[in-house]
């Protein structure tokens, strides 16, 4: 934040000018430099903001070939869908945001192998047309650390956070059927909430899981922990659009 810098002068007097003031008016004058200077600093385009969306794996076709309700034919579901949230979150954030993307790389380094395709350098080239800052996330250790230190949550704390990825109604699944069919080893369990800083979030913050089910539990134990509602699906929801994913049949959007 860019504040006007007080320089200190002799008591009473503003010798720079010429001027002399008696301590009253003194007084008067300091209160509303200080009045004015927290004014400056609530603004909107004052305060920094961080805005976050995060990418969870795709699962592999050799788990997922051949089920009734296969997940992931295409492997970039969850990419598509967060380039298309970053696009829209790029049109309406203030001057003060930065928008920074976390994906998780596991899970695409694995499903590279078995496409025999460079995805990690596609998803480098999105974030770089896109404009934004990438990181790669192997763990959920690795994915709490950012939230609560990868940027000094003092000054830059976060304003929106959107998931896109595989998900029940108690955890986001990071490699959902990308080790085990049908299983998650690195997931974020609403036990593990508190692993999380309460207070790396603006009071008004954004936050909306666009995975499966969350709005069915996951979603109001992220009130409870933070205060903040987390807009959840109550259902399914559907990645096959070429957009954002949509309610599938009978589905509803929920916090």
């Amino acid at each position: 934040m860019v504040g006007k810098k007080i320089f200190k002068q002799p008591a009473g007097c503003f010798l720079q000018y010429g001027l002399c003031l008696s301590p009253f008016v003194l007084l008067l004058s300091f209160l509303g430099i200080l009045f004015d200077a927290a004014a400056y600093g609530s603004s909107s385009q004052g305060k920094l903001e961080e805005w976050i969306v995060v990418s969870g794996g795709p699962a592999l076709r050799f788990f997922e070939h051949g089920k009734a309700d296969s997940h992931d034919k295409y492997w970039g579901n969850f990419i598509r869908a967060s380039v298309a949230r970053i696009e829209q979150l790029q049109l309406s954030k203030p001057q003060n945001v930065e928008i920074s993307w976390l994906v998780f790389r596991p899970g695409y380094q694995r499903r590279s192998r078995e496409e025999k395709l460079d995805l990690l350098s596609q998803i480098i080239s999105q974030a770089d047309t896109l404009g934004v800052q990438l990181y790669w996330f192997d763990t959920k250790e690795e994915l709490v650390n950012y939230l609560n230190f990868g940027k000094d949550r003092k000054y830059e704390p976060i304003g929106n956070f959107d998931y896109f990825g595989h998900s029940n109604k108690a955890c986001f699944m990071f490699d959902y059927s990308s080790q085990f069919d049908n299983l998650s080893q690195e997931f974020l369990h609403e036990k593990e909430l508190s692993l999380i800083d309460k207070k790396i979030f603006t009071k008004k913050a954004t936050i909306k899981s666009w995975g499966c089910h969350s709005g069915e539990f996951f979603s109001q134990k992220w009130k409870k922990r933070f205060g903040i509602p987390m807009i959840g699906a109550v259902g399914k929801t559907d990645y096959t659009s070429a957009s954002l994913p949509y309610l599938s049949k009978n589905g509803k959007w929920t916090q």
